[in-house]
């Protein structure tokens, strides 16, 4: 505006009488538009310190606020989510980690000689506190979870001291490391549930010790517990000596987290596995139901095999237990699972598994095939995911004893199966479940 009264005021100069009266006005006109409007801007030009002061003095407040609850956390947590919210401290010494696991199931069940039967069940509902205390080679579990009937317990209470060779020892209470199955998390399934092979076979959670050493291609666990499926006991009463050794062999690209999932991930690495491990108890108390026999002793063996890579995986195991009661008789039995599932897209898998259970001398056998797919909404996330899958059994299943020490433990509430009634056959059983992870 300056320019413009400059070019008005030499026309004036050197324009006739009316030209400099006319441009004259002009001038005058211009000038108080911007007497005008500088006294706008000196108003907006207050009002903006005015506010500037404002919050200077709310910027103050927060960042003495801040200070304060600063000093109240000590050296300054931090708080965030990495595979489960966390609070830890900024040296790194302290952490804790919140997870929780939901499984919402429907189930139909076809028994011949029996009414078909179907509904809902809230499978698993877990919350799970895990991190380190003092450092990170102290770390610590618990979990809580709440039965299908509502009724809450404890699954995971431990504490375990790592060291630099990588060796590990471990106190409280845990799953068993016997069979593979059954070391994959519930949540990294294949199948909507584990197998029947797995509800006979498993040494479940247990209380005890543990030793472990792991490099980059082989580890190996021992553990000294209560025996199978011997959780939220007490310590007086009847005394077992109950072992788990177990060693793996990794080949291949894929991780050792690569091999905690049953299921297929795009774009994986191609890796193998091969798990041996052995079991042994002898208690003076009651018998256990371990292996379909009801004994007061047991050894056995299993060997498994993983195999996986991009969009793809293969698992398979056999296993092979003989009980024994205080009368020295003794119950053989053995069983195998094979099955593998691929990616049809980054979303959808498709898979299928075969099953065999023996019971040796008695007509307690099982067989079941199964087929199904898991959907994953969002690509490559394990945050939620839907399975559904249908499965027969073609021999009779039997469960509890037969002659004898032995007991088939075929069929349970927990994986859908039912007893049939003698000399039927053929049961199906069609599961769905939707499973949400934090």
């Amino acid at each position: 505006m300056f320019v413009t009264s400059s070019i008005l005021v030499i026309t004036t100069l050197t324009s006739s009488p009316d030209n400099k009266i006319e441009a004259l006005t002009g001038l005058v006109q211009e000038l108080r538009q911007e007497v005008y409007e500088l006294k706008i801007n000196k108003s907006e030009s207050w009002i903006n310190e005015q506010r500037a002061d404002e919050i200077r003095l709310l910027v103050q407040d927060v960042l003495s606020d801040t200070d304060t609850r600063t000093s109240l956390q000590g050296s300054g947590a931090m708080a965030g989510y990495n595979g489960g919210a966390f609070l830890a401290s900024a040296d790194g010494n302290w952490k804790l980690k919140i997870n929780g696991q939901i499984q919402v199931r429907w189930l139909y069940n076809d028994a011949k000689g029996q009414t078909s039967q179907h509904g809902f069940e809230q499978r698993r509902t877990k919350v799970k506190f895990s991190g380190h205390v003092i450092d990170p080679s102290w770390t610590f579990k618990v979990t809580a979870t709440w039965s299908r009937s509502g009724g809450s317990n404890t699954e995971d209470a431990w504490i375990a001291k790592s060291f630099d060779n990588g060796s590990w020892v471990k106190a409280g209470q845990f799953a068993s490391r016997f069979l593979r199955e059954q070391n994959v998390s519930s949540s990294k399934q294949l199948t909507v549930e584990r197998s029947m092979l797995n509800n006979a076979f498993t040494y479940g959670w247990t209380q005890g010790i543990e030793y472990g050493w792991k490099n980059e291609d082989m580890k190996f666990v021992a553990q000294y517990t209560d025996g199978p499926n011997q959780a939220n006991s007490a310590s007086l009463g009847a005394s077992t000596n109950a072992y788990v050794l177990r060693t793996e062999f990794r080949f291949g690209d894929a991780g050792w987290k690569d091999f905690a999932y049953l299921t297929s991930n795009a774009g994986a690495d191609n890796g193998l596995l091969i798990g041996v491990a052995y079991e042994n108890y002898d208690t003076d108390g009651g018998a256990f139901e371990y292996g379909n026999a009801n004994g007061t002793k047991s050894s056995g063996w299993t060997v498994d095999a993983s195999w996986r890579g991009d969009g793809w995986n293969l698992f398979g195991y056999i296993v092979d237990t003989t009980g024994k009661d205080n009368a020295g008789v003794t119950q053989d039995s053995s069983g195998w699972l094979v099955q593998g599932g691929f990616l049809v897209n980054d979303n959808v898998e498709l898979f299928a598994q075969l099953q065999e259970g023996d019971v040796n001398g008695e007509a307690m056998d099982m067989d079941a095939f199964r087929v199904g797919f898991n959907y994953w909404p969002a690509t490559g996330n394990n945050s939620v995911k839907w399975t559904t899958d249908v499965g027969w059994a073609s021999k009779t299943l039997t469960n509890g004893a037969g002659g004898g020490i032995s007991s088939a433990d075929w069929v349970s509430s927990g994986n859908g199966w039912r007893a049939d009634n003698a000399n039927e056959d053929n049961q199906m059983l069609l599961r769905t479940q939707l499973q949400l992870l934090l």
